[in-house]
């Protein structure tokens, strides 16, 4: 398979000063100590497969605040939030204007080679600048102070001359102001550049889970089929999956189960939920990137096998590229069982002291693992 990104070169995201990270494979496992950037590496990678898009900036900046929920989208920009993506300057005095920036390097299939973005303190009084594509809304009662304060956001995309047509440029280039206690609001999305969707550790609403499954149900063949196959794995008096509502109620999803009936949803564990989402993601996320954050969570240690073992062949299948972070030696292992082909499983080990990721090729970590017991984390 054609990989996504070969290689990727992250530069002042977040804490991430510089990260080179090489021949990546289909499958890429994040290991390292608290704080080291594994979470920061698959935001900085969801954010460069739609950079364009504001409101990708401002989920990944509020992301960490309200842990993935449907109302982001509702909320007005958190100004603090959207700077902290940025590498923040030590020592800067107060008196001196904010102003930062960050640059991801890409090689691969992707569209998009590079992204520069940079952000900056704007101030405003009155009727603000307005963005050819954009326009602001706000429904709260006018501000007593005669000065905003907000940021503006430059984004310039270099993109592959592969891609490019007799109506592209080589760089496409956005502006968008975000102000303070004011909602930001656009006509439109911009259209992802890679497909590509992100699973938290958190299980938050049964929306998305919906939406998915009605999506897989009435575009995907064979598609049910392959959700029940890997929440068998959970417990296999799992018969069917169904969306039922009543006069009365919105539509809920229910699992038809031997022993329990017909059940809602919620009646279930965070194991099951979150393994549906996998599936549901992997599903509508074909030709394009997976990111899941701490990929171990909720699933019991049992499961893993099995989980991973679809979770890796479904990637393959589809041509999806997976990045995951995880603090568990039970879920490597279950990634490198010897049923599991590794020539195209990577792992890279960051670090806090500022020193390059250490990269392990698949066959590589199976051997340190099953014959040496050693600790990658």
């Amino acid at each position: 398979m054609s990989q996504v990104f070969d290689r990727l070169q992250i530069s002042g995201y977040r804490a991430l000063k510089s990260v080179n990270l090489s021949q990546l494979g289909q499958v890429n496992i994040f290991v390292g100590d608290n704080n080291a950037g594994k979470t920061s590496i698959l935001e900085a990678i969801s954010i460069l497969c739609n950079p364009l898009d504001p409101f990708q900036w401002l989920e990944v900046s509020q992301r960490r605040l309200y842990l993935g929920r449907s109302q982001l989208m509702r909320l007005r920009p958190n100004i603090e939030a959207l700077k902290w993506i940025f590498n923040q300057k030590i020592g800067a005095s107060n008196d001196e204007l904010y102003q930062t920036e960050f640059q991801i390097e890409a090689n691969g299939t992707a569209p998009i080679h590079e992204l520069r973005a940079k952000l900056g303190e704007i101030y405003g009084s009155g009727v603000e600048k307005n963005n050819q594509k954009n326009f602001e809304e706000d429904t709260s009662p006018p501000e007593l102070e005669s000065v905003r304060v907000g940021l503006e956001l430059e984004i310039a995309v270099n993109l592959a001359s592969a891609q490019l047509d007799l109506f592209s440029s080589e760089t496409e280039t956005e502006i968008f102001q975000f102000w303070e206690n004011e909602r930001f609001v656009q006509r439109r999305r911009n259209k992802p550049m890679v497909k590509n969707a992100t699973i938290f550790p958190s299980y938050s609403s049964s929306e998305p889970i919906l939406e998915r499954l009605s999506q897989i149900i009435l575009q995907k063949e064979n598609g049910k089929n392959e959700v029940l196959e890997l929440i068998r794995s959970f417990d296999d008096n799992i018969l069917d999956i169904q969306i039922l509502s009543t006069p009365t109620a919105t539509a809920t999803l229910y699992i038809k189960h031997k022993k329990l009936g017909l059940a809602p949803l919620y009646v279930f564990g965070d194991g099951f939920k979150r393994a549906l989402v996998i599936a549901l993601t992997l599903l509508t996320t074909a030709n394009g990137v997976l990111l899941v954050d701490e990929i171990e969570t909720s699933i019991h240690v049992s499961a893993l096998g099995s989980v991973f073992s679809w979770l890796i062949e479904t990637c393959r299948r589809r041509e999806i590229q997976l990045f995951v972070t995880t603090h568990s030696l039970e879920a490597i292992d279950a990634m490198l069982q010897p049923e599991i082909a590794t020539d195209n499983v990577v792992a890279f080990r960051l670090n806090n002291n500022g020193q390059a990721p250490q990269r392990f090729s698949g066959n590589l970590l199976h051997r340190l693992r099953a014959e040496r017991g050693l600790d990658v984390r």
